[in-house]
Parts: C-alpha cells; structure tokens; sequence
C-alpha cells in the first residue's frame, strides 16, 4: 500500500510530480475514496483561492519593511 501525502497530493494539483508520481497517484484516485476526498477538498480549496482578488500593499508599507531591515542588517555588520 502506498501512502500519498498531503504535500504529494498538492504537487499532483499543481502538476509538480514526477511522471511516475504523478502515474501512481492517478492509478490510486480511482480505487481509493479517502483519497479522493483528500482531493477533493483540496481542489476545492485551490478553486476558492484561485477566485481571490489579491491587491497590491501600499508602497509605503513596502518601503517601511524594507528600510526596518535594512536597520537590521546595519546592526549585525
């Protein structure tokens, strides 16, 4: 019996597998019903997080984060 992790099958969702991975956990989301509800839910999520409108931080934000590590890379050279 081969044991499909979490982070396989999220590599599966994003075709990050090897060919033979990606083979072997084809073969075993059409006998396995755990599995494939494990899928399942994943697909889901991956669909609602795909839907996301992501905006961008404001750029004084970005140069506040910047210049606060910039302080910090002063502090240990």
């Amino acid at each position: 019996m081969v044991n499909i992790t979490q982070e396989e099958l999220i590599q599966f969702l994003y075709r990050e597998c090897s060919p033979e991975r990606n083979y072997i956990i084809q073969q075993l989301l059409e006998t396995d019903a755990d599995l494939q509800e494990r899928f399942q839910i994943l697909k889901s999520a991956k669909t609602r997080l795909d839907k996301i409108k992501l905006i961008s931080p404001d750029s004084r934000s970005v140069d506040n984060i910047f210049n606060y590590s910039k302080q910090g890379v002063e502090i240990f050279s």
